[in-house]
């Protein structure tokens, strides 16, 4: 037995249309509740410190991004906050751009592999 044919409205009343089997959407996005927040650029050494720590105790948020500078000749090491060993985490060479879906800046940490290296810390709360 074939389907019944089914009208769908949109919030106004009007009939939304159907193009090639798909609904002809209009969607108006709202604009996002996001705070884009920029931190000085973190000169990190080979002592493990938080990200919250880094950005002045900001622990609340969405993502965070990390970049680390193009002069770098090291590397940066982003992992647990709690982690001591120096191969574990996500290593980023000069230039390496990482972005974290997180809740918390306190559950990681930077750390390098030698003293002098730079990084930039964006979070979006």
């Amino acid at each position: 037995m074939p389907q019944p044919k089914v009208n769908i409205a949109d919030n106004t009343g009007n009939l939304v249309g159907v193009t090639n089997n798909r609904l002809d959407v209009n969607a108006t996005l709202g604009v996002g509740s996001s705070t884009f927040t920029s931190y000085p650029q973190v000169t990190q050494g080979t002592t493990r410190q938080t990200v919250a720590a880094a950005t002045a105790t900001v622990t609340t948020c969405k993502e965070i991004i990390f970049q680390t500078d193009p002069t770098n000749v090291g590397y940066i090491m982003v992992k647990d906050a709690d982690s001591e060993v120096e191969t574990e985490g996500i290593r980023l060479y000069a230039g390496d751009t990482l972005v974290l879906p997180v809740s918390s800046t306190a559950n990681l940490s930077i750390d390098a592999d030698q003293a002098g290296q730079k990084v930039n810390i964006n979070i979006i709360t």
